[in-house]
């Protein structure tokens, strides 16, 4: 599965130097996992299909508001995210200096000036700009991210989970914490993916 065919069938059109910026950024994760092992993944096609599509198929379930991505890892879904929607901004946050020195180093090879990085756990991490919505993927269970990110909430924000198998046990327990927060779900279908993928959206 190429870039380009597995973006459009998201329904997301790349000019050719968004494809060779994404391309340039999994170059990044080959070259910096080889060192500070950033990912599991090491197949290039794998690579495509299970970090950086799976990773896009969030960008239909977003506002134009900014996006803080909560553990992001070696950059996912963020990183994609800021090069697919340049006029987005988004912001990355990891614990892990490595990854996040990652982050900057990418953030300036690929010019992406609509993606700022931030080191710091999620529960100390303090700003002044609340976010309207917040992401994460195989980051944490569903009550604890909600949990953690309540101070960084602007009234009525979403918090978005990329989930594997619907998260039954995480969701129940999510509304029981939240009775007000309203918890619905979507299958995705991201290309070249075999496995289950859920988005969950939890309204504040």
């Amino acid at each position: 599965m190429d870039i380009v065919t597995g973006a459009q069938h998201l329904g997301i059109e790349l000019d050719h130097a968004q494809v060779q910026q994404l391309e340039r950024f999994l170059d990044g994760v080959e070259k910096w996992s080889r060192v500070y092992n950033l990912t599991r993944i090491t197949n290039r096609s794998q690579m495509v299909t299970h970090h950086l599509l799976d990773s896009l198929s969030l960008a239909e379930f977003l506002t134009d508001e900014p996006l803080l991505d909560v553990g992001s890892g070696a950059g996912f879904p963020g990183v994609p995210l800021a090069i697919a929607r340049p006029f987005h901004d988004i912001t990355v946050l990891d614990a892990a200096q490595k990854r996040t020195r990652f982050a900057i180093q990418m953030k300036g090879e690929l010019a992406l000036e609509n993606l700022s990085v931030v080191t710091a756990r999620v529960e100390s991490y303090q700003t002044e700009h609340l976010f309207k919505q917040v992401t994460a993927r195989a980051f944490a269970p569903l009550q604890d991210l909600c949990q953690w990110v309540q101070p960084l909430l602007a009234p009525g924000a979403k918090v978005l989970a990329l989930k594997g198998q619907y998260p039954t046990s995480e969701i129940e327990q999510t509304r029981a914490l939240f009775p007000s927060a309203q918890v619905d779900s979507s299958a995705l279908d991201v290309p070249g993916v075999e496995a289950q993928r859920h988005l969950i959206e939890v309204q504040f």
